[in-house]
């Protein structure tokens, strides 16, 4: 009789190894085309968000920010309600996050709240009982001084974008930052702001961006892609890798 639990012959699992291995050949360089072929085209695309950026902010007058997720490579493009809007000479050492974002506008509008609390009660005229509300030099200035608020901008050319899953934005710096943003060294949640201003200016910045191993993890072992900003021309221009450290903000 024979028996139902016939083992492999040494012949059989040579055939096995040699049958996964052809596999794997076929298989693993067609992946590494896909990938490489997506990341180029998101980076390509990337670039062509940062040109209609600014051109958006020369044609409407209004300035604008993209929003870059460093860790999930999300980004997106948002304006404020401030068309005074400049970069200033404080430089940040990191960008807030959104929730971070709502903590500070909250306090900013608190604050306020206690300069009309001194500037008095409102008046009313006893003949046509109208209020008036006092007034100071600070209450006038209000809008100026509070914190800009920034807004998604959603519409037919632009929606949340990502440069994922193959790649993240490892490391930026723009000019309005103090140090370098590195992905390595931020929470999972961690952003950075590109500013774009309507007299027809991006800041100055610089960005790589790597190829994703984890969480937090760019592939050291694939070349990146490093840019920099032009300013006057709103492009983002191929640097290569390892001259970031040729770009300064003087």
């Amino acid at each position: 009789m024979p028996s139902g639990n016939r083992g492999f012959t040494l012949f059989e699992v040579v055939v096995v190894i040699a049958l996964v291995g052809f596999v794997y050949s076929i298989a693993i360089p067609q992946f590494s085309l896909k990938s490489g072929a997506e990341a180029a085209t998101k980076v390509g695309r990337l670039a062509e968000d940062v040109r209609s950026a600014f051109d958006l902010s020369v044609l409407t007058g209004k300035p604008y920010r993209i929003v870059l997720e460093l860790n999930s490579g999300k980004y997106w493009l948002e304006t404020t309600n401030r068309p005074d809007f400049l970069l200033g000479d404080q430089k940040s050492q990191n960008d807030p996050t959104e929730e971070e974002e709502r903590d500070l506008d909250s306090a900013s509008e608190s604050a306020f709240m206690e300069y009309e609390s001194l500037a008095g009660e409102p008046i009313i005229d006893a003949d046509t009982q109208t209020e008036f509300k006092p007034v100071s030099p600070v209450l006038l200035a209000k809008s100026k001084l509070l914190r800009p608020k920034w807004t998604r901008v959603i519409n037919l050319e632009w929606r949340e974008r990502t440069i994922g899953p193959f790649l993240m934005f490892k490391e930026l710096q723009a000019e309005h930052h103090a140090t370098k943003q590195a992905v390595i060294d931020m929470p999972e949640n961690a952003r950075a702001f590109l500013y774009f201003l309507p007299a027809g200016y991006v800041e100055k910045s610089w960005m790589v961006v790597a190829y994703k191993k984890g969480e937090r993890q760019p592939d050291d072992s694939v070349t990146p892609y490093t840019f920099k900003t032009s300013p006057y021309s709103g492009t983002l221009d191929t640097i290569g890798t390892g001259e970031e450290s040729a770009v300064t903000f003087d």
